[in-house]
């Protein structure tokens, strides 16, 4: 996603005067960086969340992804590296990627736990009596 989108907006980074080194060269919309860290910090979020038997995890895991991966896209317009507007993107960018994802999880899980059901259930006949 962001190397099409960089190829096809093409826009051009913050002047390096605003930047801290090493420069990037490459395009800057969307912001790399951001998207990335976004998926992963919030999926490991995720899957922590569903996979503890702690509610308190189940909270703070999420949240403390979520933090992380703001404070990698905040991070790249604090440096000068993106505009606010990469940073937005990417993050929206991100979300979508991740409802993607967790969506085809929960729908493996639903099917997995669907199938483990069926089976378990005894036999029927054809009037739907157990045999």
């Amino acid at each position: 996603m962001t190397v099409v989108g960089k190829h096809l907006v093409g826009r051009v980074r913050p002047p390096q005067e605003l930047a801290v080194p090493p420069y990037e060269s490459t395009p800057s919309f969307p912001s790399g960086h951001t998207l990335n860290s976004w998926v992963l910090w919030i999926l490991i979020g995720y899957l922590v969340a569903v996979r503890t038997g702690s509610h308190r995890l189940a909270v703070v895991a999420p949240a403390v992804a979520t933090v992380l991966a703001m404070a990698m896209g905040l991070s790249r317009v604090y440096l000068g590296h993106h505009w606010l507007t990469d940073v937005l993107v990417g993050w929206t960018l991100g979300a979508a990627w991740l409802a993607v994802i967790i969506t085809g999880h929960r729908l493996a899980l639903t099917v997995r736990r669907w199938t483990s059901d069926s089976s378990e259930a005894p036999e029927v006949d054809a009037e739907g009596a157990p045999s």
